[in-house]
């Protein structure tokens, strides 16, 4: 039997020990540990318009550097779209950011 511990945010917010004497495959355990901090994460969703990016997809990671409030995180992204206003091309970024 595998045993599965979860943590949340930088480690220091512990989660419930999840308990499966069926799981017996590390691969297995590894995608039901993140389908529970997934499903437990207090998140927020977060809208970034940023320079044009290309090789965004849709379930990465990204980090976020914010130089205005001297913060660095990381958070899934949601959506992305890209666009023309007044002659800038950007991409707009829809991220979970989880608290």
């Amino acid at each position: 039997m595998i045993d599965i511990f979860v943590q949340r945010g930088e480690g220091e917010r512990r989660g419930e020990d999840i308990i499966s004497p069926l799981i017996t495959e590390l691969s297995v355990a590894l995608s039901r540990g993140q389908v529970a901090c997934d499903s437990n994460a207090a998140s927020r969703t977060v809208q970034l318009d940023v320079t044009f990016r290309t090789g965004l997809k849709t379930g990465q990671t990204a980090r976020i550097v914010d130089a205005l409030q001297g913060q660095v995180w990381s958070g899934k992204i949601t959506s992305v779209d890209s666009g023309v206003e007044n002659a800038k091309v950007f991409t707009r970024l829809s991220v979970e950011r989880f608290l």
